[in-house]
């Protein structure tokens, strides 16, 4: 029963991030900007791969509270 929450809200992190790397939302950063000679489209991908990389390292290190000792 756990495995499978855990798989459904892994898939919804991972959905929630393929529609902040898709086109809509890429076309917002994508203007002539930049931040430090860097342009804000890039800021804005490698935040976000950083941000998914963190939400499902964190996810899955996660411990049950449940499961803790008292």
């Amino acid at each position: 029963m756990r495995d499978t929450a855990k798989g459904r809200r892994l898939f919804f992190i991972s959905a929630l991030f393929m529609v902040l790397l898709n086109f809509p939302v890429l076309s917002i950063f994508s203007s002539g900007a930049t931040v430090s000679g860097v342009p804000v489209l890039y800021l804005y991908i490698t935040a976000v791969w950083l941000l998914c990389i963190g939400a499902i390292g964190f996810y899955i290190n996660r411990q049950d509270p449940r499961k803790q000792k008292k």
